[in-house]
């Protein structure tokens, strides 16, 4: 057996599908493809796969991370032809990457950087957030909505301009298992602490997700 990491992404035909919909999606491709990919036992089979984070409904990506095995070497151009074939308009593996050893640890990831276009009649100033001492907002949980200070979870927030009625920011948040800090709620914070700020439609596309300022494998 051989794992290899694979670098793919999905762009705004297919921003809206699930997480659950897109490992559906993914195990299609791996049982149309001619890859010999290793497939869990037991009465239904499926492809062994372990996402490093799963990708929010609504949110554009060129970084995001998956662990994959195959019963024999593969070769890296091989795998990411095969499944560009097979995978549907809107999704694209943009590398793969044999492992050695441990040498990438998705585990590891603690961050992302996301490009965020905000409708509104006006733009926020929102570097004045860096600030703050905290930002309390309204953040979902596994257990309902709370509560939650984010300011020690946004790590840089650049203004990036104001043109058409459409204000861009970069942000560079937490992002992983420990904590994962969504653009929205970064938007919402905007909304609270920044006066006369109306946002109104919003799209993130994630640039980067980084393990300690490092990117796990460049695409």
């Amino acid at each position: 057996m051989s794992n290899y990491i694979l670098r793919y992404g999905r762009d705004d035909r297919v921003k809206y599908i699930s997480h659950l919909d897109f490992v559906r999606c993914f195990h299609r491709a791996v049982r149309r493809s001619g890859l010999n990919f290793v497939f869990s036992q037991g009465f239904n089979p499926h492809p062994v796969m372990t996402v490093a984070q799963p990708l929010p409904v609504g949110v554009t990506s060129e970084c995001e991370y998956m662990k994959v095995g195959f019963v024999t070497d593969m070769s890296c151009g091989e795998i990411t032809a095969e499944l560009n074939r097979c995978m549907p308009p809107g999704f694209k593996v943009y590398r793969a990457y044999k492992l050695k050893g441990k040498e990438i640890d998705l585990t590891r990831i603690n961050s992302a950087e996301y490009i965020t276009e905000i409708e509104c009649p006006a733009p926020a100033d929102a570097e004045s957030l860096l600030d703050e001492k905290e930002l309390i907002v309204p953040k979902k949980t596994k257990s309902g909505v709370k509560e939650s200070d984010i300011r020690p979870h946004i790590f840089e927030l650049e203004d990036m301009g104001f043109n058409d009625g459409i204000q861009t920011v970069r942000m560079v948040v937490s992002c992983g298992s420990a904590y994962n800090l969504k653009p929205e709620t970064v938007v919402d914070a905007m909304k609270k602490y920044c006066p006369g700020f109306e946002p109104a439609f919003t799209a993130s596309h994630k640039r980067r997700m980084m393990a300690d300022g490092e990117e796990p494998l460049q695409a």
